[in-house]
């Protein structure tokens, strides 16, 4: 029942259902509405895109609409839009931490943010999360995970035979803390964010390849110092981070955390 005014009697009001072509005619205002709707839906920005993989695969998810992914690699958005390029996916080089190299169009323009393993290689991660924030719709989200010290290790490795060509490398990582969970959420909160969830968890095996030989290659892909030993010594080098990494997970669990707002 709908009730107009005190001086209109109530009247049942019910779709009509039984006259298709003009209930067809006539949805101009039903179809903006909806299509409105839609254009606000996962609008997506993937922050520390990488060579877009992930990226692309978000693209092709139900209800996506878009994807901008950003990283701040030129060599890797090149690959990406030459690999990984799609229709409603677009990629730029950007840094997360300078508001300088945020289009002003994306200000206000996404429903989603992600930045997957990202958070840990940015040292200013408060203007990286004010950026990410300002280009979220009101009611926008976040999901990203970050490496805590303890999942830091696996790229620090005190490996003796090794540090004689390593000795003007510098690791630039920034993990986060692993007892102070509490100061991550007090960060994303004054970047502006309302956080939903943030833990602390184990993470994924299946992340990191069993066989030693898989092992290798996912790590040519993660440890930066690879580039300052000989081409000819990288596979003992790989290998022999694989097994101390085996020996250090014996004794203790590589964490990661999960904030999501």
């Amino acid at each position: 029942m709908v009730t107009l005014d005190d001086r209109t009697q109530a009247t049942e009001v019910a779709m009509d259902s039984e006259n298709a072509d003009q209930y067809a005619k006539n949805r101009a205002g039903q179809q903006k509405m909806a299509l409105d709707l839609m254009n606000r839906y996962n609008r997506v920005l993937d922050v520390g895109c990488g060579t877009g993989e992930i990226t692309k695969l978000m693209s092709q998810q139900p209800g996506v609409k878009s994807v901008v992914g950003i990283d701040l690699s030129s060599d890797f958005i090149s690959f990406a839009s030459k690999n990984n390029a799609a229709e409603n996916v677009s990629f730029h080089v950007a840094d997360a931490s300078k508001s300088a190299d945020f289009k002003p169009e994306w200000k206000g323009a996404f429903t989603k943010a992600t930045c997957f393993t990202v958070l840990h290689w940015i040292q200013d991660k408060r203007s990286a999360l004010k950026n990410i924030a300002s280009c979220l719709e009101p009611e926008g989200e976040l999901v990203i995970n970050c490496l805590l010290e303890s999942g830091e290790q696996m790229g620090k490795l005190d490996l003796p035979k090794w540090k004689g060509y390593l000795e003007d490398f510098t690791y630039g990582v920034y993990p986060w803390p692993n007892d102070d969970i509490d100061g991550m959420v007090q960060l994303f909160e004054e970047a502006g964010f309302e956080v939903l969830k943030c833990q602390e968890q184990n993470a994924p095996r299946k992340s990191f390849p069993t066989d030693p030989e898989g092992s290798k290659a996912f790590m040519r892909t993660m440890l930066p110092q690879l580039k300052f030993i000989p081409t000819d010594k990288q596979d003992d080098y790989l290998t022999d981070v694989y097994w101390a990494i085996i020996e250090m997970t014996k004794h203790r669990k590589i964490k990661e955390v999960t904030p999501t707002s």
